[in-house]
């Protein structure tokens, strides 16, 4: 006959379970402001590169 699982056991793998989601969504939530922060920051240094670039000289022709 197979053993059943009390009440206090299941409340127990219920608390344990909760405590591993928390800690979880803590990581998820640090990797995705790190995430934010570097598109971020790409997106300053690819403005900055763009003021660096030089503006082309137009040429002087006459027709």
């Amino acid at each position: 006959m197979p053993r059943t699982k009390s009440i206090k056991t299941i409340e127990a793998e219920i608390s344990q379970t909760e405590e591993q989601l928390r800690r979880l969504k803590e990581r998820c939530d640090k990797a995705s402001q790190k995430l934010d922060a570097l598109y971020e920051l790409k997106k300053h240094r690819e403005q900055e590169e763009l003021l660096k670039v030089p503006e082309p000289k137009l040429r002087s022709s006459r027709f």
